[in-house]
C-alpha cells in the first residue's frame, strides 16, 4: 500500500518516493483536520482520495453549515409555522354575514321601488314604449282600418265591436286576438269565435251563432235558451213566439232530454203550450186546452205513451178536463172541470 500526503492546496495524494508507511490512526487525524478547515473555506468543497491505482471522490454539501444549525433552523420553521396558524372562525360569523347581506339587500330594493314609485318611472316607461310602438305602427301603416265579420246574424254589431275594443286607427300590434275571442264569445248569440289579424290593416272575425232551441220563464222573465240550456237572449222577441216554453229553476238543462222524449209523438207535442218543471225532479205538461198533464218523476216515457194511447182511442184531452195525473203506476185520476163535473152528476154518472 502506497503511503498518503497532504500538499499545500489540502489535497491528499500518493507520492511517488518511497516513504515510511504512515498509521491508521494518524490518517484519521489528517482527515478530520482537513475537513474542518474545508468547511471554514468553501460552502461545497470536495476531498480527493487517491488510493493505489484508483481514486475515491468525495463531495460534501453544506446546506445549513454543521448538523446542529440546521437542526435549530429546522426547529424555528416549523415553530413560526405553527404560530402563523389562524384561528377558527366562530360559528355565528356565517349566519351573521349571510342575514346582513340579506337585510342590506332588502332595504335597496325597498328603497329602489319607492323611488320607482314616486316618481312613476314604470309608468312613463310604459307610455314612451307605447307611443314609439304606436309612431312606429303608423309608420309602416300597421293601423286599423277594416274588421270584417262573418257569420253573423242575430249579434248586435254594437254588442260586437264593444266586445272587440277596438276602434279605428289602433295600432294593430295591440290587438290581442285570444283576448278579443274570449270577450266576444261572452256575447248571448254567439256560441263560438275566432278573431286574427290581417296585415297590415285588418281585423277579421269569424263567429257561429246559437240557434234558439226554447224559450225560459224564470222569475217572472221569459228568454231564449239553445239546445244545450244557454240564455242566447233574455228578451222575449215575437220572432220565436213560436217555440215551446219551459218554466222553472232547472228547467232550462232538462229542456232537450223533455222534448226529444215529447217529439215521439208529434201530434200531442204541437198542442204543448208550457212544460212546468216540479222542484227540479220531474214535469208538468200544459196543453193549449188549459188540460195539465201530470207526469211521473221516473218512466215518464211510458205515461206519455199512456196518454197519446188514451188520446187516440178516447180523445181524453178534449172530455172537460183539467188535470190528468199519471204519476200512479196502476191507474190514471183525472180531474172534471165544473160545469163538466155538475152535466156527469146531472146525468147521474160518477165524477
Amino acid at each position: 500500500m502506497r503511503p498518503l500526503t497532504v500538499d499545500k492546496n489540502d489535497r491528499l495524494g500518493a507520492q511517488k518516493s518511497k516513504r515510511k508507511p504512515v498509521k491508521k490512526n494518524t490518517i484519521r487525524k489528517r482527515l478530520s483536520t482537513s475537513k474542518r478547515q474545508i468547511s471554514k473555506r468553501s460552502n461545497k468543497p470536495k476531498i480527493e482520495l487517491r488510493l493505489g491505482k484508483g481514486s475515491l471522490l468525495f463531495a460534501v454539501t453544506s446546506l445549513f453549515g454543521t448538523t446542529k444549525n440546521a437542526t435549530q433552523k429546522l426547529r424555528r420553521k416549523r415553530t413560526a409555522g405553527s404560530s402563523a396558524r389562524r384561528k377558527p372562525a366562530p360559528v355565528w360569523r356565517k349566519p351573521a354575514i349571510i342575514c346582513g347581506c340579506t337585510l342590506v339587500g332588502a332595504i335597496a330594493i325597498a328603497g329602489l321601488s319607492n323611488f320607482l314609485s314616486e316618481r312613476d318611472v314604470v309608468q312613463a316607461s310604459s307610455d314612451w314604449i307605447d307611443e314609439q310602438q304606436f309612431a312606429l305602427a303608423r309608420a309602416f301603416g300597421l293601423t286599423v282600418q277594416e274588421i270584417s265579420v262573418v257569420g253573423r246574424e242575430k249579434t248586435s254589431p254594437k254588442d260586437l265591436l264593444k266586445a272587440l275594443d277596438v276602434a279605428r286607427g289602433d295600432s294593430i300590434l295591440d290587438v290581442d286576438p285570444e283576448h278579443a275571442r274570449e270577450r266576444i264569445e261572452t256575447l248571448g248569440w254567439v256560441e263560438s269565435a275566432s278573431v286574427m289579424r290581417r296585415y297590415p290593416d285588418e281585423i277579421y272575425i269569424k263567429i257561429d251563432e246559437r240557434r234558439p232551441f226554447a224559450r225560459w220563464q224564470i222569475d217572472g222573465r221569459t228568454g231564449l235558451i239553445d239546445r244545450n240550456g244557454a240564455v242566447v237572449t233574455s228578451n222575449d222577441t215575437p220572432e220565436f213566439r213560436y217555440l215551446p216554453k219551459v218554466v222553472g229553476s232547472g228547467a232550462n238543462e232538462h229542456a232537450a232530454e223533455l222534448f226529444d222524449m215529447l217529439a215521439q209523438n208529434p201530434t200531442l207535442f204541437t198542442r204543448l203550450r208550457n212544460a212546468v218543471r216540479v222542484r227540479d225532479r220531474r214535469w208538468n205538461l200544459e196543453f193549449d186546452n188549459d188540460v195539465t198533464v201530470l207526469l211521473p218523476e221516473e218512466n215518464a216515457l211510458e205515461a206519455w205513451k199512456q196518454l197519446a194511447a188514451m188520446q187516440d182511442k178516447k180523445k181524453l184531452l178534449d172530455k172537460g178536463l183539467v188535470a190528468i195525473d199519471l204519476r200512479a203506476a196502476d191507474r190514471v185520476y183525472v180531474r172534471l172541470k165544473s160545469d163538466a163535473a155538475a152535466l156527469r152528476r146531472a146525468n147521474g154518472e160518477k165524477t
